[in-house]
């Protein structure tokens, strides 16, 4: 039951400070908060990286723009990569496409 009340602690945390982030840049504001609950929720350094990764694709993929435009076509991509290379490999289908979608979105925006 601890465990429960500090990783919620955490949670609503990170969401606060997120908000204000997001105010600066959507895309580092959705990586720290990523990398916040991943950091709280997992149990390594790859969880929190994970986080990170995914976070800072779904603020990407939330701007506006062509810059927006571009994150979103990234992450349609990544996900389906990142989807059939976890299968392949024997993981969860669901992680990879989340992980692929994250690193497909920053790509796009940064092509952009």
């Amino acid at each position: 039951m601890k465990k429960v009340k500090y990783i919620s602690s955490l949670i609503l945390i990170s969401v606060m400070f997120s908000g204000n982030l997001y105010a600066i840049d959507k895309t580092s504001g959705g990586a720290l908060a990523g990398a916040a609950i991943g950091a709280a929720t997992g149990k390594s350094v790859r969880s929190t990286a994970g986080g990170a990764v995914v976070g800072g694709g779904t603020g990407a993929m939330l701007k506006h723009g062509e810059t927006g435009k571009a994150a979103r076509t990234g992450g349609a991509v990544g996900a389906a990569v990142g989807g059939v290379a976890a299968a392949a490999t024997g993981k969860s289908v669901m992680k990879g496409a989340a992980v692929g979608a994250g690193s497909g979105a920053l790509v796009g925006e940064a092509t952009e």
